[in-house]
């Protein structure tokens, strides 16, 4: 009887962490900044499935289509209802996000890239307006969201990190810093298509990546590009050398992804997490 209750009590405590693993993983994909997926038909799939005017991802993963949602940074905590359209019909998105404390960082940069000058100002404006024509871009191809890690190192700031630049308030942090000493190779963590490079003011020299159907992932402040714009890369090729160029602190990657025209977590998509919450695999 007393090895019977043993039995019943480790049994217990075993589901009881399987619960608390499932709730952890909830929090790190259920969130601001996170992305909500949903089984859709394979007809469906090839609609354009549009919210606020921004065509939403779909994938086709081991034979099963799949609608991807970015959670924007700034979505509100709790029930959340996000319509959206197909060929004209209404259909919606509801989840319920949970709260998720972002840290607090303090970073000392060159002034410079505080106060930029009136010549400068122009500059940034410029190379905004590349950025956002690289977003609008479409690549009609099935993303691989299995990804890897794209360098090895020290994370140094995770999506979300309210951040203050020589004591001033900036915007949140839109990606993953992994630091790296200068020169360490950059792998693609999936596979795609170069759709901008540049050097430009505040992201040094950097590479941005299509991976499909508005899955995209940018690569900042390298110390040098491997590729060039319109070159197709599969996934762990090697894009480009860490560096310390632009508005950076140290020799690190700045790596963010997007969906739907809007930042998401990177982690997210590493160690097959989203594989795990959604119970993707066969």
């Amino acid at each position: 009887m007393r090895i019977f209750r043993l039995f019943y009590l480790l049994i217990n405590i075993f589901i009881l962490q399987l619960i608390q693993v499932a709730h952890a993983e909830t929090e790190q994909v259920i969130r601001q900044g996170g992305l909500y997926l949903e089984e859709i038909s394979e007809k469906d799939s090839q609609m354009h499935i549009m919210h606020d005017s921004n065509r939403l991802t779909t994938v086709e993963f081991n034979q099963k289509y799949y609608l991807l949602y970015g959670i924007p940074y700034n979505t509100k905590i709790g029930a959340h209802t996000v319509e959206v359209t197909a060929n004209n019909q209404k259909r919606f998105i509801r989840m319920n996000l949970k709260s998720k404390k972002f840290d607090t960082q303090y970073i000392k940069i060159a002034n410079k890239y505080i106060s930029p000058s009136t010549n400068t100002l122009s500059r940034i404006e410029k190379e905004r307006a590349n950025i956002s024509r690289a977003k609008e871009m479409w690549l009609n191809s099935n993303p691989d969201i299995k990804f890897i890690k794209p360098v090895d190192g020290i994370t140094t700031g995770t999506y979300g990190t309210k951040r203050f630049y020589n004591n001033e308030e900036g915007n949140y942090h839109n990606g993953l810093d992994i630091a790296a000493p200068t020169g360490t190779h950059i792998l693609s963590p999936s596979s795609g298509k170069v759709i901008l490079t540049g050097d430009y003011y505040y992201n040094g020299k950097f590479i941005y990546l299509d991976h499909g159907k508005g899955l995209k992932s940018i690569f900042i402040h390298l110390d040098k590009i491997l590729v060039e714009t319109g070159q197709i890369i599969t996934k762990g090729e090697v894009i480009g050398k860490v560096g310390n160029s632009g508005a950076s602190a140290g020799p690190h990657l700045h790596w963010s992804v997007m969906l739907n025209k809007t930042y998401i977590d990177p982690e997210i998509f590493l160690n097959h997490r989203i594989i795990r919450y959604f119970s993707l695999e066969d």
